[in-house]
Order: structure tokens, then C-alpha cells, then sequence
């Protein structure tokens, strides 16, 4: 999820987080994993298989259009995937509280609905009453006391606010706050961050109802729960998405040593550096179909640095056009079987469900590694149709969380890198 300004796009497949802890303090701790709930598992567990992609497609279509591998001791979470979103449970507080919100590698600031407010949207928990906490604060600020330095945020009536809009409408407005944030660890204790920044928006606006309270941001800025984590997170962090074949399963999010991803079959690539720095680039040099290695070349005919964000919100893998065409030419010349339309008119090339259906194989070439894709990663089934999973937006290139389920994919902000690993992600 990103601001309007940063990166247009939000509610698809983001990953729901809320970090259960009760309050300990928690020595020489390097790192903690914490759980991730899968959207509609959490909200609708009775859906059909086919709804449940059926979904996770749709919103990952919208918002395009819009515009030994793991080191020990460190902040774990587990993580249950249900029609493709992701739910965390933190706690804020004194005494804590519960707080279900979208994890997102695009965004920065966390935020939650707060009470009182003037315009919430509907949740599963209550909203989160300032007034009954004791930890909590407001950030002053005036001409000698500037805000933080942050995109949309500003001083109002000597109180620093937040203001975030997001390209498919959902906006949030409210005080930028400070507060205890509670999180268990892999130990079996519980850590607790004092002060940390969030905004408690008071005016929201969600476009999806039901499916938390905020988000939760991931991003790259020094407002992100990887920032404020310190020395708990090192600025390191890895996730495991379950396939959407596995409803209701738990796999975690590791914070700190436990996000180091390592051993054979890790496949190492630098990030790239952009001047909005929410986002996680790489470079992506080009989509390998069966035996024909496509190039994903820019307007000056060569591969551009940066050229698309790992992204955790976007369900599918989202390309130009002009790139998006020439993929899915190379797959329907070697499958050699017709199309079909598909039925919910969600993606562009798809072919009748059959157990006699042979699709070419899609491996990623990132510039430092190559990524092969398993079927469920390039492709989805749904009622009687198979379908490419790569959607098409000129403005919003992402390699979505379709093409990164049943992988370990960390992300280390110091070494600038992210790593990909094949995992069975219900032993994560």
C-alpha cells in the first residue's frame, strides 16, 4: 500500500498484520517472528476455492488499472493465508490492545482507526480509544519544533497530522502518535518498542470494509516498523506466502537474525535505489518462457535499472503492455491448446482446465540471479479455465505475491538486497 503521491496502489492482495503481545521486557533479543493471517481466511473461512482466487484476482486487477535456511533467535509471527490476504495481529497500548491491519512492503507510516473519530470505516475490532491508554501521546510541533520530515505529514494547531491518500480512494486522516507497541518473540517472551510513531487516523476512508484497521508499513522510510524496530529488526525482514491451494495455514514474518535467508537455492539481488524510497526495487532483465528469453527492455531500448518493485500487495505480477504482449505470445505458442475467455473477465490469456494441459515453464531474470516459477506462481485455475497470472499496467510495474508463494523472500535494507529461496512455507 502506498500513497498516492509515492506509488498509486493499495487494496489487493496486502498482507493484513496485527502483533499479539502481552507486555515483558525482553533482553538481548536480535530478532522475533510474528504470524500472518490470510485476508478472507480471517473474514469469510466458508468461500470456495474458486471465489477465493476469483477475488485476489479481482483486486489485483483493479488496482493495476488504478493507476537451515533461517538464522535462529530472532521476532517471529505466523502467518494463515485465506483468499490471498495476510493477517498480523500487533498490540498498542497500555494495557495493550489488539490491532488487525495491511502489512504492506509499500508503505511507510503504520496507522490504525482511532476513537473519537469523525469518519470511520467498519472493522472486526473496536476502534482504538486513546482516552483508555496510558502510554499514549501526541507529537507537538510549531515554528521551533518542526514535524518529522516526512511525505504527508504536517502541523495543525501545534500537533503534527497525518493526511494519506491512496489512488483506488481510501484515504486517512488523523493525529501522528505515539505509543507503546507490544511484540512477541521467538523466545516465548515479549518485547516492547515505547514510543513508537503511528498515525491514529480520526477521518478514513477504506474501499474494502472488513478488513482491518489500518496498515501496517514495511517500506524503506524511517517511519516504517522495519525503522523503528532498531536493533530488533536490523533493518531486516522475510516473509513465506502461502499457495493458495493451502487455506487456513500459518507461516510467519521474521524480524532481525531470523530474517536472514541462506543455503542452497537462495538466489541473491541488489536492490536498487529510487528517490521515493518506499518501495523495494530490482532489476528486472527479463521473463524466460519455455525455451525464449524475453527481454524487458525501457523507452531507450535497454533494460532500465529499477525497472519493478517486489511487492507483498499486489497479487499478480503486473508489466507494460508492450512486454505483458510479447510473454503471452511465447506461452500460447507453446502450450498448444486454444484459448478460452475467461469467465470473470479478469485476465487476458487463459486455457481450458485440463490434467492433459502442458504449460511452458517462466523463470524471472533478475540482474544477480535467476528465479524459477513453479505453476502456481505463473499461473492460476479457477472454474474451468487456467490463466496466465500477469496483468498489465503502464504505471505500476510489480512482481506480485502470486509469484512469490512457497519462497522465503527477505529483504535487508543495510545490504541492500533481496533474496529468494523455494520453501515449503507451511514450515516456515
Amino acid at each position: 500500500m502506498a500513497t498516492y503521491t509515492a506509488s498509486c496502489y493499495f487494496l489487493d492482495s496486502l498482507l493484513i498484520f496485527s502483533v499479539l503481545t502481552a507486555f515483558s521486557v525482553a533482553q538481548n533479543i536480535s530478532g522475533f517472528t510474528a504470524n500472518l493471517y490470510q485476508r478472507d481466511a480471517f473474514y469469510s473461512p466458508n468461500l470456495s476455492q474458486t471465489e477465493i482466487i476469483r477475488r485476489a484476482v479481482t483486486r489485483s486487477v483493479w488496482r493495476a488499472n488504478m493507476s537451515s535456511s533461517i538464522t535462529p533467535n530472532s521476532p517471529l509471527t505466523d502467518i494463515i493465508r485465506n483468499n490471498h490476504q495476510f493477517f498480523m495481529k500487533i498490540r498498542l497500548g497500555t494495557p495493550p490492545v489488539d490491532i488487525i491491519a495491511v502489512a504492506d512492503t509499500g508503505s511507510d507510516l503504520t496507522w490504525t482507526q482511532c476513537l473519537p473519530c469523525t469518519q470511520c470505516f467498519r472493522q472486526r475490532l473496536p476502534l482504538f480509544n486513546t482516552r483508555a491508554s496510558s502510554s499514549y501521546g501526541t507529537i507537538q510541533c510549531g515554528p521551533s519544533r518542526p514535524c518529522p520530515p516526512w511525505d504527508d505529514i504536517e502541523c495543525l494547531n501545534g500537533l503534527c497530522h497525518h493526511d494519506i491518500h491512496y489512488a483506488d480512494g481510501t484515504h486517512t486522516t488523523g493525529l501522528l502518535s505515539k505509543e507503546t507497541l507490544r511484540m512477541d518473540s521467538t523466545a516465548y517472551s515479549t518485547i516492547q518498542i515505547p514510543n513508537f510513531i503511528f498515525g491514529c487516523g480520526i477521518d478514513n476512508i477504506h474501499s474494502f470494509t472488513g478488513i482491518g484497521s489500518g496498515v501496517i508499513g514495511l517500506g524503506t522510510g524511517p517511519q516504517s516498523i522495519v525503522t523503528q524496530l532498531g536493533h530488533l529488526s536490523e533493518k531486516k525482514f522475510s516473509y513465506c506466502l502461502m499457495p493458495l491451494d493451502l487455506p487456513d495455514r500459518v507461516s510467519h514474518i521474521h524480524f532481525g537474525d531470523r530474517a536472514t535467508i541462506r543455503g542452497p537455492g537462495t538466489v541473491t539481488v541488489p536492490l536498487v535505489p529510487r528517490q521515493q524510497g518506499t518501495f523495494y526495487h530490482v532489476t528486472l532483465e527479463a521473463f524466460t518462457v519455455g525455451r525464449t528469453q524475453i527481454p524487458f527492455t525501457g523507452r531507450s531500448g535497454a533494460v532500465e535499472p529499477g525497472n519493478i518493485v517486489i511487492d507483498s500487495g499486489m497479487t499478480l505480477t503486473t508489466l507494460p503492455r508492450h512486454f505483458y504482449a510479447q510473454i503471452k505470445q511465447a506461452v500460447t505458442m507453446q502450450t498448444h491448446a486454444p484459448e478460452v475467455p475467461d469467465p470473470f473477465q479478469l485476465l487476458e490469456l487463459c486455457f481450458r482446465k485440463d490434467r492433459s494441459l502442458q504449460l511452458p515453464s517462466i523463470v524471472a531474470n533478475f540482474r544477480g540471479g535467476n528465479v524459477p516459477l513453479k505453476r502456481f506462481n505463473a499461473f492460476v485455475t479457477y472454474e474451468h479455465v487456467t490463466c496466465l497470472a500477469f496483468g498489465v499496467s503502464e504505471s505500476f510495474t510489480a512482481y506480485g505475491s502470486l509469484a512469490q508463494q512457497n519462497f522465503l523472500v527477505g529483504f535487508d535494507q543495510n545490504a541492500r538486497t533481496v533474496s529468494f529461496k523455494p520453501f515449503q512455507c507451511s514450515h516456515a
